[in-house]
């Protein structure tokens, strides 16, 4: 066994109860390293520069790298991810129930490779659009295994590589496709404050197909983590696929900066006006 697998493998076997203590260990450790602190402010700053210019940047950023510590600790207990409390499944299926298929739009927040297990034990079975990479059989141990959370009780994975025919196709016949819209792409965006270049994918399928859209949020309340799906969004409704895009953005944003440390590397996830992605990254599994 090589040490990634290793590694692995005692993270999985770690009691479950040991696992704060394991996350403030790795916190710690991880928040003396300079690179991770720099990069943790740069990726806190790019939320709140702009919307919560008095937060306290350094506590923020060391939730923030507790939050990736924690992220990269539960992908390994899948059982205390698949089966979060979700709020608003009525609206997913009544969407679905429309036969024209439904976008569950979501950004990479909070428990969101929860989620889709969550949601598809009450009925929900998505296919969730990733990197052709993800599905490639020596990506990395912890890719693999974060793939297997999503898809838990029957959800699949297809490959961008598929196209948007591909994905017409799977919405034409009714279906659930969840799409990430915190992903570079051309399209002129507000987000956090500032202007951003992200991907209106999602916005356009649903367009072109005439599917809903159900925005998926993440959150935790006095009763712990919380998916919550929004009520639909009707495509018709919008003036063009942006214009959807960023009613869309605007759920996501007031969730995030309620809970801006729990956002994925978001420095990563959205394009600077010149095209190029807004930082650079250290990347923890």
């Amino acid at each position: 066994m090589n040490v990634e697998g290793l590694a692995a493998g005692l993270r999985a076997a770690t009691p479950t109860a040991l696992l704060p203590l394991v996350v403030g260990l790795r916190t710690r450790l991880d928040w003396r390293r300079p690179a991770v602190r720099e990069d943790a402010r740069a990726q806190m700053r790019f939320l709140l520069e702009h919307t919560r210019p008095d937060a306290d940047l350094d506590a923020v950023a060391r939730a923030y790298v507790r939050y990736q510590a924690r992220r990269g600790e539960l992908r390994w207990h899948p059982e205390l991810l698949t089966s979060l409390r979700v709020e608003g499944i009525e609206h997913l299926l009544g969407a679905r129930e429309r036969g024209r298929g439904v976008v569950l739009n979501f950004v990479h927040h909070g428990y969101y490779d929860g989620a889709f297990p969550s949601i598809a034990r009450l009925g929900g079975r998505a296919h969730m659009v990733v990197h052709p990479y993800m599905l490639e059989p020596d990506a990395p141990l912890w890719l693999q295994q974060h793939l297997r959370v999503g898809t838990a009780h029957g959800g699949t994975a297809v490959s961008t590589a598929i196209g948007t025919d591909g994905l017409s196709d799977l919405l034409r016949r009714g279906e659930i496709v969840a799409i990430a819209s915190d992903v570079p792409g051309r399209t002129l965006l507000r987000f956090a404050g500032r202007e951003v270049r992200g991907s209106f994918g999602a916005a356009r399928l649903a367009t072109d197909t005439g599917a809903a859209v159900v925005v998926m949020s993440s959150e935790e309340d006095a009763d712990g983590p919380v998916i919550r799906l929004h009520e639909p969004l009707d495509p018709a409704d919008a003036d063009s696929p942006q214009d959807l895009l960023q009613r869309m953005l605007t759920i996501h944003e007031s969730v995030i900066l309620r809970w801006p440390e729990a956002t994925d590397l978001p420095l990563s996830r959205w394009g600077t006006l010149d095209g190029r992605v807004d930082g650079e990254t250290v990347a923890r599994a």
